[in-house]
């Protein structure tokens, strides 16, 4: 870990409002969304002139994905293309991660909007300043043109990808964190393998558990991101930002120093001290915490249901420890048996929302590719095209009649990718529509600002309530210089 980025993280925390000259404004007061009762017309006409004379050409930029994910993507835009003569679709990796991605935009953009794809793939935490920017065609306009029905998609799914009770993106790559667990390490603990820790406080005895036999050193692997505390806050409905979470209104100001983070923040620090916490810093392509697991220094990990197969592949033995760049003593015969869980709630098990990637369709592309990337959009919502997001790729279903499909049955009861991913389907059925998840414009510096305030808690020592205090002070003054006000 690189406990020196944390000190001088919460530093430049505290000074953020000074250098927020890449934290765009929205294009309007209110956070420029679309009028429900009056979308901008989905160019479906275009595409179908355009088409008489050749098929029309569509560019899509994505990034996020790796492995069988990124397989799973590629394998769609192949299938989509041999299945009709309209479009022709090209797939274009812009980097390992979806900040990247986000990056790649940003400069296209700041130079030309005609560099600009038709179609771009982007973390969830992009929504609002998607949004603000102008640049999105809202899918929903491109849904009522083309007679498809809304209330095919998971009502939590909705929920989150809504502004202004406008549905934007026209996709979704949905996941959820959960707990995975080496079920052998429970077993020789004496704790039941069927019966996983549902809380935090249950994971804080099974970890006292689990190193007090000698299974593993430091039980709890876990990954310093504010995704996971966003998660936590969020089930029991503490907003980190104002107007509703952002949802009424755009974000003004931070809102994380509350009761409910405090104690979030000490538990994991009380448990570092005690050992009972293995903590990674969140770096971009840092799996040292998926690793812990492999090597048996954890035995839990909470981390997104996307990476079913890995798991299954990494406690099944099946990845190279020496590729991964691990240590293979000791391992030979060892029983590395994968499980999952519920994401351990403050109060109760499975309190998440919905989260991953999105699908943008950008309006400064000519109208015929728009409407050719909503057709992309709608292939991937068919159910069978959903099954193979689900049962190769690890991402969730977002039309739930993909969960009569027999293949997608069989997958959930044989393949242990598929048992694994069950508790996260289950959970995202079971999601609360009416607590989606926060809005906010400058996620990047929220969530930087956020980690670091995380980092000097668990890592350092620093009181909770400090830190706190100082992130919502830095990520107020940058929300206030977002919104304009």
């Amino acid at each position: 870990m690189n406990v020196s980025r944390v000190t001088a993280g919460l530093a430049a925390a505290v000074a953020l409002s000074a250098a927020v000259a890449c934290s765009r404004p929205p294009t309007s007061g209110g956070g420029g969304a679309a009028d429900p009762d009056d979308l901008p017309d989905c160019p479906l006409d275009a595409l179908e002139a355009a088409a008489e004379t050749g098929p029309v050409d569509v560019e899509m930029w994505f990034g996020g994905l790796a492995g069988t994910p990124q397989n799973v993507m590629e394998d769609m835009v192949v299938r989509f293309n041999d299945s009709q003569d309209d479009v022709v679709l090209t797939a274009s990796n812009q980097g390992v991660s979806y900040a990247e991605v986000y990056r790649t935009y940003e400069s296209a953009a700041s130079a030309s909007t005609e560099q600009l794809p038709a179609l771009i793939y982007l973390e969830d935490t992009q929504l609002e300043a998607m949004v603000d920017s102008g640049r999105v065609l809202p899918a929903q306009s491109c849904m009522e043109a083309d007679g498809f029905d809304l209330d095919t998609i998971e009502p939590v799914v909705r929920a989150t990808y809504t502004v202004g009770d406008v549905l934007y993106p026209g996709y979704f790559n949905v996941s959820t964190p959960i707990l995975y667990y080496n079920r052998a390490h429970f077993a020789q603990a004496g704790l039941d393998p069927d019966d996983p820790p549902g809380t935090l406080d249950e994971l804080v005895e099974a970890a006292r558990t689990l190193r007090d036999a000698g299974v593993s050193e430091r039980p709890f692997s876990f990954k310093l991101t504010r995704w996971f505390i966003e998660t936590w806050l969020n089930g029991i409905g503490a907003d980190v930002v104002n107007n509703d979470n952002g949802r009424d209104d755009l974000a003004t100001e931070a809102t994380l120093d509350s009761p409910e983070a405090r104690d979030l923040f000490g538990l994991l620090q009380s448990m570092n001290e005690e050992g009972l916490l293995n903590p990674f810093a969140d770096t971009e392509g840092n799996i040292d915490h998926y690793l812990a697991l492999v090597s048996q220094q954890s035995s839990m990990l909470v981390e997104t249901s996307a990476a079913s197969s890995t798991i299954r592949d990494a406690l099944g033995g099946t990845i190279d420890p020496a590729a991964a760049g691990i240590d293979a003593s000791g391992l030979e015969g060892v029983d590395l048996s994968p499980g999952a869980g519920p994401f351990p709630g403050i109060d109760e098990p499975g309190q998440v929302r919905a989260s991953g990637g999105a699908f943008f369709i950008l309006n400064t592309a000519p109208p015929e590719q728009q409407a050719a990337a909503w057709r992309f959009l709608r292939f991937m919502l068919e159910p069978e095209n959903g099954q193979e997001w689900f049962t190769q790729g690890g991402y969730l279903p977002v039309n739930p009649a993909v969960y009569d499909e027999p293949e997608v049955q069989a997958f959930t009861e044989d393949d242990v990718a598929g048992v694994l991913l069950q508790a996260s389907a289950d959970q995202l059925r079971n999601a609360n529509p009416d607590e989606p998840g926060p809005l906010i414009g400058p996620y990047p510096d929220f969530g930087d600002t956020l980690e670091s305030a995380l980092e000097s808690v668990v890592l350092e020592g620093a009181d909770p309530a400090q830190a706190l205090g100082q992130a919502d002070e830095a990520l107020t003054r940058v929300l206030e210089r977002y919104a304009g006000t």
